[in-house]
């Protein structure tokens, strides 16, 4: 009888003290957020795709200068190239269409490679410039983020794309975007290169 007794106080003990750690522990309180969604709708992320276009235009107007450049080149390189097979001029012409001809070569090979290089540098600020910028809009997003889910008690904030279903009643990235964008400008920010994060040219 007694260790029945004993039995039944370690049973209730066990079962108090389970209680206690449990009550001791916060609930569980989970929301979810759109990074994607709220990169898209945030006002500095159209700012900074309008500044990308931007300098995507002047790159591409600067390449199309450089490409007129070697077009009249080769023009000039094929009058001289006519010229040195004129039957009526003498050696001593000859050899001068010639040395401009070697030389009207040399430089559009010159402006050939200029043009190369040109394009490869911009597309590489363009790729750094895209890269960067997410990276520091996505961090400023999930700091907002992470205050409202603060503020609203939540003890787990998941990125809503990362798992195969959430209710979207969990979900904050509205109440993210608004706070995100409450001191959006009243007129559109000028496109202005350099961007953030993007080298200038």
């Amino acid at each position: 009888m007694k260790t029945s007794i004993k039995a039944i106080i370690s049973a209730i003990a066990f079962g108090a003290s389970a209680l206690f750690l449990q009550a001791q522990q916060p609930a569980l309180k989970i929301a979810t957020v759109d990074l994607g969604k709220a990169l898209g709708g945030y006002y500095k992320t159209q700012e900074e795709q309008a500044k990308l276009q931007a300098y995507e235009q002047d790159a591409n107007k600067n390449a199309e200068k450089l490409l007129n450049e070697g077009r009249q080149m080769a023009t000039q390189l094929q009058s001289q190239v006519e010229a040195v097979k004129n039957p009526v001029l003498n050696d001593a012409a000859k050899k001068a269409a010639e040395a401009d001809a070697q030389r009207l070569y040399g430089e559009i090979q010159k402006k050939e490679q200029e043009l190369n290089e040109f394009r490869q540098q911009a597309v590489r600020f363009i790729q750094q410039g895209v890269a960067t910028t997410r990276q520091a809009l996505v961090v400023e997003i999930s700091n907002v983020a992470t205050e409202i889910a603060k503020k609203k008690g939540v003890t787990m904030l998941l990125e809503r794309n990362a798992f195969v279903y959430g209710d979207a009643a969990y979900d904050i990235t509205d109440e993210v975007l608004t706070e995100l964008n409450k001191n959006k400008p009243a007129t559109p920010a000028a496109s202005a290169v350099p961007s953030v994060g993007l080298p200038s040219k």
